[in-house]
């Protein structure tokens, strides 16, 4: 896989879960309201690494 492509995934996932940070972080919200925001970040998260895995799948099975 090409590590430049790996390693913007990677940058964008650490820029989620500093947003991620902020939200949980923020006083002026409440439980509810950090739950909503929050859940969007951790599925994308979660769809950018299932994506990276599967892209890793892919490569090593066409080197086969």
């Amino acid at each position: 896989m090409d590590k430049k492509f790996e390693n913007c995934v990677k940058e964008y996932i650490k820029e989620l879960e500093n947003e991620f940070m902020k939200i949980l972080e923020n006083p002026k919200m409440d439980k509810k309201a950090k739950n909503l925001a929050t859940k969007p970040l951790v599925t994308k998260k979660k769809i950018l690494l299932n994506t990276l895995d599967a892209l890793k799948l892919v490569e090593r099975e066409s080197q086969k």
